[in-house]
């Protein structure tokens, strides 16, 4: 595979003159993050300003096609990536990846994607949407995670064509988690480009901040059902965002895989990559035994664990992935466990409970 790995690095500097430098940030969580058609960056005359004869942009990165419009179907691989909060803005960050059609150069655009949210505190989350510009974005009521594989398609079903309301099919499988989404829309787009984007969405302030998710990979792509056969220079797009983040595009594998790259001031050297294999889920389980004893009797806890490099106790100590320990509680009480792994945390949970001991003397209970 062909990489421009020295041009990017040795062009970076360049690339920082060619756009517009970066601002002092001040933002606050949107109650939504929308998406919006592609501006490019121009000169003062008006004509658009390009790097590696890419279209520079604020906000989307990735690649457009327009060459076999109109465009009535588009389809899209990726991996929901990590995302980590970069420190430049106050607030949060946010990514979201997408299909498209519509948007590179006209005021329409139909698009299906994932997004996520990062705040300063490093708490991130993530989600699926759909967008029918200039209506906002819509979330879609199923669970997404980094590491997911998600398959996303547009498909146009009735009319279709550019001059009337078209009826367009959308759906989006999570291979990951094993959930389907689908659903119609009537929408009159131009049809007359197709996208695979990394975007940094818009709050109801303006344009927000990028958040750090390395790297991002879409593997395959296709438009009207065949591949694109896409190239870096006719149809990468870059974008630098007012903050100073920047994603830059890699060059295409077989026409269809490529990957966008974080950036922060300059262009991340950027190579096609491939999808990870998420690490398995941590499980962890607590049981006692007996689960219920007499003031001043003992309980045996006793915890296992799949998949996690440590464990913690609540209510009692817990040393190891699994192993039990003895409580003589007074009085009815929840325990818990907490084991930590590569896939994630687990909790679980188990109570003893504490009865009253009866005594008689004679005739006289007590």
């Amino acid at each position: 595979m062909k990489t421009n790995l020295a041009h990017n690095m040795c062009a970076a500097a360049i690339f920082t003159a060619l756009t517009t430098g970066p601002i002092a940030a001040q933002t606050t969580d949107p109650p939504s993050a929308d998406h919006s058609p592609m501006q490019p960056y121009r000169y003062p005359d008006g004509s658009i300003k390009r790097f590696r004869n890419s279209i520079v942009t604020a906000y989307w990165s990735g690649y457009a096609v327009t060459a076999s419009a109109p465009y009535s179907s588009a389809s899209g691989t990726w991996q929901v990536p990590s995302v980590t909060y970069d420190g430049v803005s106050t607030g949060s960050d946010y990514a979201s990846i997408w299909v498209g059609i519509g948007g590179y150069g006209d005021s329409t655009v139909i698009q299906l994607g994932s997004g996520s949210t990062v705040s300063s505190s490093g708490l991130a989350s993530y989600n699926a949407w759909y967008e029918l510009y200039p209506a906002g974005a819509v979330n879609i009521p199923h669970a997404v995670k980094p590491g997911d594989i998600i398959t996303a398609s547009l498909q146009c079903t009735a009319a279709c064509s550019p001059s009337s309301a078209q009826t367009w099919l959308l759906t989006m499988t999570d291979q990951t988690a094993g959930w389907t989404w689908t659903q119609s829309f009537q929408y009159q787009s131009t049809m007359a480009s197709a996208e695979w984007i990394v975007e940094a969405p818009w709050g109801s302030s303006g344009e927000l901040p990028l958040a750090d998710f390395a790297q991002a990979t879409f593997d395959p792509i296709a438009a009207n059902g065949l591949n694109p056969n896409l190239s870096l220079s006719a149809n990468g797009i870059i974008m630098q965002d007012p903050y100073g983040e920047t994603s830059n595009p890699s060059d295409v594998v077989n026409g269809d895989i490529f990957s966008t790259c974080w950036g922060s001031g300059t262009l991340t050297p950027c190579t096609a990559g491939s999808f990870t294999t998420p690490p398995p889920a941590t499980t962890a389980s607590l049981s006692a035994s007996p689960t219920k004893i007499s003031s001043g009797q003992s309980s045996m806890l006793s915890w296992s664990s799949a998949n996690a490099t440590s464990c913690t106790g609540g209510g009692f100590g817990a040393s190891g992935t699994s192993g039990s320990a003895a409580v003589s509680p007074s009085v009815t009480t929840s325990y818990s466990v907490t084991c930590n792994g590569l896939g994630g945390s687990a909790t679980a949970l188990t109570t003893v409970t504490v009865g009253t001991t009866t005594t008689c003397h004679g005739k006289k209970c007590h």
